[in-house]
């Protein structure tokens, strides 16, 4: 029966999966701190945990702020990233410049970088969206020949890298997200590490969270079963705003529940599976999805939370969105209406970046996904472009 109605399921476009083992840790004891565990696994020395990983970029970015002693007050950030992000520079009063990238790699466009970074720049923002290991060389060093901080946002990629570089240790600073469609998709909290500034680091704890025991436990239980595939129809159906992207600045700054750092504690081991998963469908992707459409890579991938592919075409087929096809951010960080008083005056065009933003598609790479959907997935893609 479950093969008759195959195909009618509506699939997540990201992992919102978690076992229930790791949800029902949430009310057993930890043997060590979630915290403590996490700087293991990455080989780095600091970490803070919060609610988010935004609010954990905000009190940086206020601490950075509060502690220079020059007038630098502008956060240089992909022209194409998280609307959270760019709200998180917004709420700790610090203004908005970009960079642009390079629409085939996804990559820092270095000459945009350099051009853009001042003596006003308080901290370079680097990112690795979909798990794409963004190369730190260049970003590095503009950021030491003005001044800067660099801050890596690694929401979007958790792994043990090659070379012994590992996720958040590349900058001065490493933001993670473990909200849901993230490599670790707890359903919220985030941390802040460092190797470098323990100074810093020991000053940024967030405010305790009100945050009961048992609703992080209810919300990822639900989470899990209207995420099912023969399931997931209903929430799309519905106006949730699932996978809506919003600028809001007036997020909380809470610190990380309890229950929710026991389920993170317990679902760091479950990582290496599920980021094995997730790049083996990305290569599977990478023979199938024809080479014009395709990223280039000057690295090779560590995880692929999503598969990023650049389309011809204006508008998802039903067909594609129901496989977990899907746009990510509507417009560029300079594009985008609500953004713009918060972005600085006369800030570098960034056209690769708006290109991104029209053309850019993903493709489901998540545990639901198997060889047989990926194909699918594929097939369709490449017909949708062939019309």
């Amino acid at each position: 029966m479950s093969e008759l109605f195959k195909k009618y399921y509506w699939y997540p476009p990201a992992e919102t999966q978690i076992p229930w083992a790791v949800i029902f840790s949430g009310f057993s004891e930890q043997s060590e701190s979630f915290s403590t565990a996490l700087c293991r696994y990455l080989n780095v020395k600091h970490c803070v945990l919060g609610q988010s990983g935004r609010a954990l970029l905000f009190r940086l970015l206020e601490t950075l702020k509060s502690n220079k002693t020059e007038q630098r007050n502008e956060v240089l950030i992909p022209g194409y990233t998280c609307y959270s992000v760019a709200a998180a520079i917004a709420k700790a009063g610090l203004t908005i410049t970009v960079y642009d990238l390079d629409p085939k790699t996804l990559y820092p466009d270095l000459d945009s970088l350099e051009s853009a970074a001042t003596d006003k720049t308080l901290a370079i923002i680097a990112q690795h969206l979909f798990g794409r290991r963004t190369p730190m060389d260049g970003l590095q060093r503009v950021a030491k020949a003005n001044g800067a901080y660099l801050i890596e946002d690694s929401a979007q990629l958790l792994g043990r890298l090659p070379q012994g570089q590992n996720t958040g240790a590349m900058g001065d600073f490493g933001i993670l997200s473990f909200g849901r469609g993230k490599p670790l998709p707890i359903g919220e909290g985030g941390a802040l590490l460092s190797n470098d500034h323990p100074s810093i680091i020991s000053t940024l704890p967030l405010p305790n969270s009100a945050t009961g025991y048992i609703q992080p436990l209810v919300s990822s239980a639900v989470v899990k079963m209207m995420s099912k595939p023969f399931c997931y129809w209903l929430p799309e159906m519905l106006p949730l705003g699932l996978g809506e992207t919003i600028f809001e600045p007036g997020f909380p700054i809470k610190n990380i529940s309890e229950t929710t750092e026991r389920m993170a504690s317990k679902g760091l081991p479950v990582l290496d599976t599920l980021n094995a998963h997730r790049l083996r469908l990305a290569n599977l992707y990478s023979n199938r999805i024809d080479k014009q459409y395709r990223m280039s890579a000057t690295e090779v991938l560590t995880s692929a939370i999503r598969y990023p592919v650049m389309l011809p075409i204006k508008t998802l087929t039903k067909s594609l969105k129901r496989l977990g096809v899907r746009r990510m951010y509507p417009n560029s960080i300079p594009t985008e209406k609500s953004i713009r008083p918060y972005l600085k005056i006369g800030a570098h065009a960034t056209p690769g970046a708006d290109e991104i933003a029209d053309k850019l598609y993903t493709l489901p790479t998540h545990m639901a996904i198997d060889d047989t959907l990926s194909d699918e997935i594929a097939t369709e893609i490449n017909n949708a472009v062939a019309l």
